[in-house]
């Protein structure tokens, strides 16, 4: 099977959320009391970009199951 730009774009952002995950999970394991205001707003960024991730991985699977 020939893969596709949209396949491609997939897994691209699918690499990246692995990426993102990762650094949440890097920051999820320090102790809360330790924890920076540095370190917090990361949190909430890094939060908001996996669901974004997970809303363009969605959207591209819509996409592609109305191109097949």
């Amino acid at each position: 099977m020939k893969e596709t730009p949209l396949m491609i774009y997939k897994k691209v952002l699918e690499n990246r959320l692995a990426r993102k995950k990762e650094e949440l999970a890097e920051i999820e394991k320090q102790p809360e009391g330790l924890a920076t205001p540095v370190d917090k707003r990361k949190y909430i960024e890094l939060k908001a970009v996996v669901n974004e991730l997970e809303n363009c991985i969605n959207m591209a699977d819509a996409m592609a199951k109305m191109e097949g």
